[in-house]
């Protein structure tokens, strides 16, 4: 079973230092990560964060830590 967790972040000029320490928190079950900027607005201040990660509990726990982060929003695909 794959399962993505979509990250989107409206302020990366003042969440991203949070996520990034939470993403290097878990990074023993992250597989893949893909970062999208908006590429029609110079330097924008809004992005997309695609995460492939483990099924397990630890995704769980993850996804909680994310969500404590004010503002942004997450998404999760399972296949």
């Amino acid at each position: 079973m794959t399962v993505i967790i979509g990250i989107k972040l409206p302020d990366k000029t003042h969440n991203a230092v949070e996520l990034q320490k939470i993403l290097t928190e878990f990074n023993c079950i992250i597989k893949m990560r893909i970062g999208i900027n908006n590429s029609s607005i110079f330097c924008s201040s809004n992005g997309i964060v695609l995460l492939q990660v483990e099924n397990s509990d630890n995704s769980i726990i993850l996804e909680q830590a994310l969500l404590e982060i004010s503002g942004i929003e997450i998404q999760r695909m399972i296949f």
